[in-house]
This record gives C-alpha cells, sequence and structure tokens, in this order.
C-alpha cells in the first residue's frame, strides 16, 4: 500500500469542514490491523498549526510532520536548507526514489519551482518563477489597461487579441523558461535529467511542449510517504 496513492483530493484553504471529513474517511479505510500513520508538509506554518490540531483530534493520533517529525527525504546541497519549501523537497525525492537517476522536477503552483538532483540523489537547489496565474493577476493589477485572462492552451502561435497575446506570453514564456533552465541543468550535470512534472498547470504546459518526461499530479503525497517511510525504516532498523 506504501506504493501507491488511492485518493488525492484538493482543498481551498477555507475549506477546513472538508479536510475534516476527508481526514475521517481515509483513515477509516486503512486496515486496523497494520500500521496506520498520519503525515503531512507545508510551507505555511500557520496553517500547518492549524492542521496538526484538527486532524489529531479527528484520528487520535499525532500527526507526524516533514521537518519535525520525520526527516526530510533527501540530503541537500544548499546553503540554508531549513529555509528550502518542504513541499520541493518532498517532490523531488519522490521523483528520484522512482526514476534513481538525476532528475528535474517542475512543480505548477502559485510559484514555479523547477528543482534538480543529481545522480547520487542529491537536491542540488533549483528555480522558481512566479506561476502561470500569478503572471496573469500581476498583468492586470500592474498595468492601466491589460485585463486578467483564463490561462488555457493557446489557440494559434499570434496572439490576435489582447487576451491571447496575454495567454500566448505567460504560456510560451513558461515553457521557454523551464526549457532554458532544465538545459542550463544539464550542462552542469553533463547530462540531460528527466524532467517530472506537478501541480495544476502541468498538464497544460507539457501540451506545448516535448520535454517533459511525466507528469504526475500526487507528487508530493508520494514524497511524504517517502518521508515517512525512511523515517521509521531507519528508527526500526536501529532497535
Amino acid at each position: 500500500m506504501a506504493d501507491r496513492v488511492y485518493t488525492n483530493f484538493r482543498f481551498e484553504l477555507s475549506d477546513a469542514d472538508g479536510v475534516d471529513r476527508a481526514a475521517a474517511e481515509a483513515w477509516e479505510a486503512l486496515p486496523k490491523d497494520r500500521m496506520r500513520a498520519a503525515a503531512a508538509a507545508s510551507v505555511v506554518p500557520e496553517v500547518m498549526d492549524d492542521l496538526r490540531q484538527r486532524i489529531s483530534g479527528i484520528i487520535g493520533e499525532d500527526l507526524r510532520c516533514v521537518g519535525a517529525e520525520l526527516h526530510r527525504p533527501l540530503s541537500l546541497a544548499i546553503e540554508e536548507p531549513d529555509l528550502v519549501g518542504l513541499d520541493r523537497v518532498c517532490a523531488a525525492a519522490a521523483a528520484y526514489e522512482t526514476l534513481g537517476h538525476a532528475c528535474a522536477v517542475a512543480s505548477f503552483g502559485t510559484a514555479i519551482t523547477i528543482d534538480c538532483v543529481n545522480d547520487e540523489g542529491v537536491f542540488m537547489g533549483g528555480s522558481i518563477l512566479p506561476g502561470l496565474f500569478l503572471q496573469a493577476r500581476s498583468l492586470a493589477t500592474g498595468t492601466a489597461q491589460l485585463p486578467e485572462v483564463t490561462i488555457e492552451a493557446p489557440t494559434s502561435v499570434f496572439g490576435t487579441d489582447t487576451a491571447s497575446a496575454i495567454r500566448n506570453g505567460i504560456v510560451y514564456g513558461v515553457v521557454g523558461g523551464i526549457r532554458e533552465i532544465v538545459e542550463r541543468y544539464a550542462d552542469a550535470l553533463g547530462q540531460w535529467p528527466n524532467l517530472v512534472a506537478t501541480g495544476g498547470g502541468a498538464d497544460l504546459i507539457r501540451s506545448q511542449c516535448d520535454f517533459i518526461d511525466h507528469v504526475v499530479p500526487d507528487l508530493c503525497i508520494r514524497g511524504i510517504a517517502l518521508a515517512h517511510k525512511r523515517h521509521y525504516s531507519t528508527f526500526r532498523e536501529s532497535q
């Protein structure tokens, strides 16, 4: 069971009741004759504090958090490892665990992160771009006349009106940015790393390029599970 994701839900931060219901249902669905555990990772401390209290109260067990009760699932070759987003580390760890060699992970959210893991499984760091929807909102709020557009696949290479020109610029700009960044990773590594994409805009961007090797929507969840598995495997081996 540890190698499969059975359900994957997304919730708005305001939908605490939805989170509670999903947590309760997932916990009850786990076999009671085997070890059950709940684990999480977050880059928003106040959200994690609230989630920890709510989930622990629902399941009657502690919620184990990556970076606190659980060790990070990768070694990090960066100057300030405590400041790197745990979601980035978990996604990168899951990608490397599956591929077993150098890889890059493009994660699409409010920001777009493009991270790199070398052949030895060390997180080398990465790059951060504004997310697709953040770019669209910034153009609308930071200019006098540009509208906020819905981000979707371009229908023509040439933007023939303002909305399509904005859409093309954002989508093609992100495609070009990711390509350039991964090419620079390849130069540093001496090989082209497999590129794994995850997050809300992954399928859209993959449809516009030919260098994304895999799209894995639940990559971060897999990384959290990996952190839990490795942490407690090490604990049992030390007994």
